[in-house]
């Protein structure tokens, strides 16, 4: 009688474990799957917001036109002929980013349909003032202001003579979302000090 009443039990593991390690296994997978795609995600964009930040500068650099006979006299730098600066920036824009004729680029992993040159702005410091205009298809109308209290589109503080040149385009990510986006840069021309 003491035999059967003291007899060890078979104790056997549940048969759920297995199951509930494979769903935590799969969780953390998805999980470092998505955050790997967002990780993706954010790089492509900074690679386009770079690509187009160095074509911008370039462009403000090539389209910088100044005028030589004030530089040799005062040693001011000054862009004399605000439509054929953007002109030229409108140019060498469309060659820096690898547009065609209709402003689509070839690049479309960067870039996604077409590019828009949204604003362009000529600044011309002399001293302590600002000279400013907004340059388009229109006549051009010349404002003034104080050094250090005009400010480019993007915020940034004019301090030098320089050109601000903002694009808008489409990017398209990693699944086929394409998204607006937009940006600018204000490129700083400065003579010999």
């Amino acid at each position: 009688m003491k035999k059967r009443e003291c007899q060890r039990r078979n104790i056997e593991p549940p048969r759920d474990e297995g199951q509930i390690t494979l769903l935590t296994s799969l969780f953390f997978l998805l999980f470092f799957s998505v955050l790997l795609v967002g990780w993706l995600q954010m790089e492509m964009v900074q690679s386009s917001a770079g690509y187009l930040e160095d074509a911008l500068a370039a462009s403000g650099l090539a389209c910088a036109l100044i005028d030589l006979r004030e530089y040799g006299v005062s040693h001011s730098v000054r862009i004399a002929d605000a439509k054929e600066a953007y002109e030229q920036y409108c140019r060498s824009l469309k060659s820096n980013l690898g547009l065609d004729e209709a402003w689509q680029c070839e690049n479309k992993r960067l870039i996604f349909g077409r590019v828009t040159l949204e604003e362009y702005y000529v600044y011309n410091v002399n001293e302590d003032e600002v000279e400013y205009c907004r340059v388009d298809e229109g006549p051009l109308n010349w404002k003034q202001g104080k050094l250090g209290e005009v400010r480019a589109p993007n915020g940034q503080l004019v301090e030098k003579t320089g050109v601000y040149g903002e694009v808008s385009y489409s990017f398209r990510g990693i699944w086929g979302l394409t998204v607006p986006a937009r940006k600018g840069k204000l490129v700083d021309v400065a003579g010999e000090d």
